[in-house]
């Protein structure tokens, strides 16, 4: 069996209009492989004096992890629609099998959601 590492970042960037869940989609597995997940790490700028009430991420089908936050910055003045915010920085071994042609979504929901950036860690085998 081959095994290939394997990392993604994406960045969603919502500060000019801040929305309740700010999302990521990570480009889909090639085809003919499984992404064995092993770690999952970002940051969500959430609006100053507003809690993250949810950061998960999916595969779209029955595999969901939540993911713990560790802490927040100081608050950081971004502009425009988004203005003071705070970096949630949060990061976790995980354990999830995604089939090729499955893409992974990391999600963060709060009342301010301005952007998340999020970063997927793991091996492509061969099923």
């Amino acid at each position: 069996m081959g095994i290939q590492p394997w990392s993604a970042v994406k960045y969603q960037d919502n500060r000019g209009a801040p929305t309740t869940r700010v999302s990521v989609v990570m480009d889909p597995v090639p085809a003919g492989k499984l992404l064995i997940v092993e770690h999952l790490s970002g940051y969500a700028a959430i609006g100053q004096n507003d809690t993250m009430d949810e950061l998960w991420a999916s595969d779209g089908g029955t595999q969901q992890v939540q993911l713990p936050l560790h802490f927040a910055s100081s608050p950081l003045n971004y502009g425009g629609a988004l203005g003071v915010a705070r970096n949630h920085q949060f990061g976790s071994p995980v354990r999830m099998y995604v089939s090729g042609g499955t893409a992974i979504t990391v999600s963060a929901d709060a009342n301010t959601a301005g952007f998340l950036l999020a970063k997927v860690v793991g091996q492509l085998v061969d099923p």
